[in-house]
């Protein structure tokens, strides 16, 4: 949160692009059949119901920024979005994006050498192959380059959006005015431990949504970056369903056929080409079921993030890549199983006295780590007991944290009620309940429940986080002692009184109340997709670009492999991809 966030989802956030008078007509002509993929005409010869020289299709980040360096270098744009809505998942993002060597850094003098950078981004992106030795550090030419240009030209697109829309970026800060770590600020590899990660400075604009509390909002960053294309060749069609691609008698893609309401879809010309900015396929369960590496619950992603661009470039011959992986984020699983496109991810684990267990009672995860590792320990299989026993996993908390932790999700806010939150006077009570709401789930679940031992093992593993607290070590998990822990745990606000050696831990109270909720995978988005080079071509089964064809963001095979880097480790790569994309097609 990505995701993000940083990329951290937030509610509500599309309803502050609705005072903006976005562009949601178009001038057409008669509507014509769609022509499929294996159908090719000659330009000349085809009825168009409108044209630009780029046509994009999605409106979060790596559009906009497609479509302000398309504009930038003189051409027209046309950016279609499916939803009613604009800004993708990026809307609903906390607007962080995570830039290596960006120009605050190099402001203060802080060298964020090449080498180091490509260092830190392969050794994660890639670890199973990763060899510091090696020129292209174990990676593939293509998936050096792609994180070599992300490194070189990073810092040159921010500085090409302030110039555009006004972007000013600001670094990313914590509750103690520091600059946010990386998620990996501890490893070696990394020697820019902090302030890679920049928000949209929004001190000039007071009804923007501030979050976190320096420093900009998803709405913020779509705001701008919508305004820097007024007075542009460039037009927003909102309620545009983009169906298929066009192509010419030489196999280039030439426009785009697409659903705006009328009997038979339109068709839009591009002069130079084509870019997508779609999102991932997070909402499209057969897509998830068959790619991702273990099962997931929904995710904050746009309801729109449903993977259309996948079918339209195999149609066309895209190679795909990077399909297992995703943005990954704990969520709620009883507000999934309701509503798939949740609010936000868990961000972090709040609170002190609290842990999270699996259906043995036993805690399977450091709670505090960031949500993208902390999501994968869901993916466990242990193959001697034949299932993935954190498949559920139970986040259980004290009275103390619930009312020192009011309102930092999952936990509720002051006299709110959520269906989803467990509440009872003692452990063998909010076990009990725990049992009766899998049951009532179970057909869902696989018949997932808790262990008979689950009751037994909770009260020992409670016994032993509490002595972990007391000395300040966390002995299983490390809890406490890596940088972005610190950063994650007091998000807005300074800590609770706590007056044990670990801030991270305070032992959970030998009497209730105690509170539960149940938490599963879920994502930010995912970020596997068609395989792209580096100026966002989209690339057929034997490596050659497909004419006329881009994209960028979360529906390509993305450089980040399986990595989140840092706080907007998602939108980054998606404003600096975006842009080159947008820049390859007005020079196509």
């Amino acid at each position: 949160m990505s995701q993000g966030q940083s990329d951290k989802p937030q509610a509500g956030s599309a309803q502050l692009l609705a005072r903006r008078n976005l562009l949601k007509g178009f001038a057409a002509a008669t509507a014509v059949p769609l022509m499929p993929m294996g159908t090719a005409h000659a330009a000349a010869d085809m009825h168009w119901d409108g044209e630009a020289e780029v046509l994009i299709v999605g409106t979060g980040a790596a559009g906009l920024s497609a479509a302000l360096a398309a504009v930038g270098k003189g051409a027209s744009v046309i950016l279609f979005d499916k939803m009613p809505f604009q800004g993708g998942t990026t809307v609903k993002s906390g607007g962080v994006f995570w830039i290596p060597n960006n120009p605050g850094l190099q402001a203060k003098g802080v060298k964020d050498e090449r080498p180091d950078a490509l260092r830190y981004m392969a050794r994660l992106a890639h670890p199973t192959r990763y060899a510091a030795g090696d020129a292209r550090l174990g990676l593939t030419q293509a998936e050096f380059d792609l994180i070599a240009t992300f490194y070189d030209h990073g810092a040159r697109v921010v500085t090409a959006l302030e110039t555009q829309c006004g972007l000013k970026a600001i670094p990313w800060a914590t509750w103690e005015e520091k600059d946010y770590p990386d998620y990996y600020a501890d490893i070696a590899e990394n020697t820019v431990h902090r302030g890679r990660s920049l928000v949209p400075d929004s001190s000039d604009d007071p009804d923007s949504v501030v979050w976190p509390k320096k420093g900009g909002a998803g709405p913020r960053l779509v705001q701008l970056m919508s305004d820097g294309l007024k007075d542009k060749p460039a037009q927003i069609l909102l309620d545009h369903k983009v169906l298929d691609l066009v192509r010419d008698d030489q196999g280039k893609i030439i426009g785009l056929t697409v659903d705006r309401g009328d009997k038979t879809p339109a068709r839009f010309r591009a002069r130079k080409g084509v870019v997508f900015g779609s999102g991932g396929f997070t909402h499209n369960a057969a897509l998830a079921g068959d790619y991702l590496r273990g099962r997931i619950w929904g995710g904050c992603a746009a309801p729109g993030s449903t993977g259309d661009f996948i079918p339209i470039a195999t149609r066309a011959g895209a190679a795909l890549g990077n399909m297992s992986h995703a943005w990954w984020g704990q969520i709620p699983v009883e507000v999934a199983l309701k509503t798939p496109s949740t609010a936000a991810t868990v961000w972090s684990t709040p609170g002190d006295s609290v842990i999270q267990v699996n259906r043995y009672g036993k805690r399977f995860v450091n709670e505090k780590i960031q949500y993208n590792e902390r999501t994968q320990a869901h993916f466990y299989w242990d193959a001697v007991r034949a299932e993935y026993p954190n498949l559920l996993g139970f986040m259980i908390w004290d009275g103390r944290t619930a009312e020192r932790y009011a309102g930092y999700d999952p936990i509720p806010a002051a006299n709110a009620r959520l269906s989803q939150i467990i509440s009872a006077d003692s452990l063998a009570a909010l076990t009990a309940q725990l049992k009766e709401r899998l049951a009532g789930i179970a057909a869902k679940t696989g018949g997932f429940t808790l262990d008979d031992a689950f009751l037994k093992n909770l009260e020992a593993t409670i016994a032993r986080f509490n002595g972990f607290a007391k000395s300040g070590k966390d002995e299983d998990f490390s809890r406490g002692e890596a940088a972005i822990e610190t950063a994650f745990q007091f998000m807005n606000a300074a800590p609770a009184e706590n007056p044990y050696p670990n801030r991270m831990m305070h032992p959970i109270a030998d009497k209730g109340p105690y509170h539960a909720v149940i938490l599963g995978a879920g994502t930010l988005d995912t970020k596997g997709g068609p395989v792209v080079d580096p100026s966002g071509r989209v690339l057929d089964a034997q490596g050659k670009a497909i004419a006329g064809l881009y994209a960028a963001g979360n529906c390509v095979a993305h450089p980040a492999g399986q990595a989140y880097w840092a706080g907007g480790g998602t939108l980054g790569p998606a404003l600096t991809f975006g842009w080159l994309a947008g820049e390859a097609v007005s020079d196509a």
